[in-house]
């Protein structure tokens, strides 16, 4: 496919664009709490309360109250924001890339997330800015690697999926990605990946 039959490219937010210290989040609440590493980090993911904030099922207010109950923590939401929302930052080998991209395709994000961090994402990271579109698991209620979120974007690209490149960092959320026809690349770092993209015909 030549470099002008791609149109868009929808992108992973974390790994990719910017890195998440979750093990940071954990061990700043397991040490608030007096707690173990592995306890906390159980409870934090636990799918109960994860997927559904995850797929806006749940409001941040609910998975709080939730996670408290569980750890039995004595914390304010206000703390928990501050543990939750503090483990990104940005990866520039990759978001230097994100406006060449911009002046030929549109750029959208595609990510699994909560609402509490797609806000502080969309407050906090200024290089995201250049992205045209955002779509977030807590906004659709879909999640990757389901083929109806692929599904989903492309719906909302108005575009089929020869026209547009997939960029992630998880091998089972690329390998999605191809099922559903899209050219999916895996983001290792910002090298690896112009060099992926231009092999796979993205121009700059």
């Amino acid at each position: 496919m030549s470099a002008l039959a791609f149109q868009a490219i929808l992108c992973d937010l974390g790994g990719v664009v910017v890195d998440v210290e979750s093990d940071r989040l954990v061990h700043q609440v397991a040490q608030s709490l007096g707690r173990g590493f592995d306890e906390v980090q159980r409870e934090i993911y636990h799918e109960e309360l994860l997927l559904p904030f995850e797929l806006g099922q749940i409001t941040p207010e609910a998975y709080f109250e939730g996670l408290k109950t569980r750890l039995q923590a004595s914390w304010t939401y206000e703390q928990f924001v501050e543990f939750w929302s503090g483990i990104f930052t940005e990866n520039r080998d990759v978001t230097q890339l994100l406006p060449r991209l911009r002046t030929r395709h549109r750029l959208v994000a595609l990510t699994n997330t909560n609402v509490l961090h797609l806000v502080h994402l969309q407050r906090h990271m200024p290089c995201l800015s250049v992205l045209d579109d955002w779509i977030a698991s807590c906004d659709v209620g879909l999640r990757k690697p389901d083929a109806e979120m692929y599904a989903f974007a492309l719906e909302r690209l108005g575009l089929p999926a020869s026209a547009v490149v997939y960029i992630d960092d998880r091998p089972e959320m690329v390998e999605a990605g191809r099922q559903a026809g899209l050219t999916a690349i895996r983001c290792e770092n910002g090298r690896q990946l112009e060099e992926a993209l231009r092999r796979a015909g993205v121009e700059f």
